[in-house]
């Protein structure tokens, strides 16, 4: 009695596998922005670039996504409040190798949790306003 053999893959599904492991993998950043219209005109920018981007109105959405995959940049557009500050620095602190942008008014001092990570390299502040292309060599900088 003959019995039919089926591969489990097939030579081109083989290669396929391995093309893909061999693919680098795509830079995700998360984009925290509250106003709708400003976030999707940055999304739409880095998406551009070859991000995959998450487009999230707070922090704790940000940090709910953080605790699920790997992260590449957080980009952040919060208020300048005390309030959104103390909000961003625990975030940071669970994920101190994140690269992170924080746009600001020229008018706002930084927190004080900002120094450190300009020390380390892991944070850059871009001033509004600012050119999309210092936002996109930014991400750059800190994915590399």
């Amino acid at each position: 009695m003959w019995h039919r053999f089926t591969p489990k893959y097939s030579p081109k599904s083989i290669l396929a596998d391995s093309a893909y492991c061999l693919m680098p993998r795509t830079p995700f950043v998360i984009l925290i922005e509250d106003q709708t219209e400003l976030g999707r005109v940055v999304k739409d920018v880095l998406w551009g670039e070859g991000y995959e981007v998450s487009l999230v109105p707070d922090p704790s959405e940000a940090l709910a996504i953080l605790r699920k995959r790997t992260v590449d940049l957080l980009v952040s557009d919060l208020p300048s409040t005390g309030e959104a500050d103390n909000v961003l620095a625990p975030l940071i602190e669970e994920f101190p190798d994140l690269g992170v942008i924080v746009v600001r008014d020229p008018a706002d001092e930084p927190a004080p949790f900002f120094g450190p990570w300009r020390v380390s390299g892991s944070c850059l502040i871009l001033r509004r306003p600012f050119r999309l292309a210092d936002l996109l060599a930014a991400s750059r900088e800190l994915i590399a």
